[in-house]
């Protein structure tokens, strides 16, 4: 199944999306006693949406990596609500 460009665009703001709740996760984390735990929380949003801006930008000569970038953002969304909620 091919995915046009405009689709494609569609599933990259949808991925970036996430992003919203952020400072509500941000509010659960009390625990944290770090400073590099803090700065990865903190800079999670900004990490996100530069993967989902460069996977839109790249999607017309490398979709491949677009994919992967993509898949990135979603398993680091994984990692980081584990790591608050568990």
């Amino acid at each position: 199944m091919i995915i046009t460009e405009r689709n494609f665009r569609i599933i990259a703001f949808l991925t970036m999306l996430p992003v919203v709740l952020w400072p509500v996760m941000i509010t659960h984390v009390d625990h944290f006693d770090t400073a590099i735990e803090r700065f990865l929380m903190l800079m999670m949003p900004v990490f996100a949406i530069g993967c989902g801006f460069l996977a839109r930008r790249v999607y017309r000569e490398r979709p491949e990596v677009a994919w992967i970038l993509i898949a990135i953002i979603w398993l680091s969304y994984v990692a980081f609500t584990c790591l608050v909620y568990l």
